[in-house]
């Protein structure tokens, strides 16, 4: 998978995929955290920095959204903890 932060494109093994902004945003901190955990708090705080409303579940849904487009197994979740995404499947 790759991610150009310029174009705000994504590709997965070279074919382009559409998302929204808030998954495109998600994805990107995810990606500039590659191999760490990162908590739904940490998760939701970078989405205030971006200027977004974050309701209840929104991390969850968009995690949930990615999962569906990248697929199931690109995003980890760590039971209890939060979420994260392998470094090797990160490319910027």
């Amino acid at each position: 998978m790759t991610l150009d932060p310029a174009a705000r494109g994504v590709t997965l093994a070279g074919t382009p995929v559409a998302l929204s902004a808030r998954e495109f945003d998600l994805l990107h901190v995810l990606m500039l955290a590659a191999g760490r955990v990162l908590t739904r708090e940490q998760l939701e705080a970078a989405a205030l920095q971006l200027g977004q409303e974050v309701e209840s579940n929104a991390i969850e849904v968009h995690i949930h959204h990615l999962r569906r487009k990248l697929g199931a197994g690109l995003i980890q979740t760590v039971r209890g903890v939060g979420y994260c995404l392998p470094r090797q499947a990160a490319t910027r």
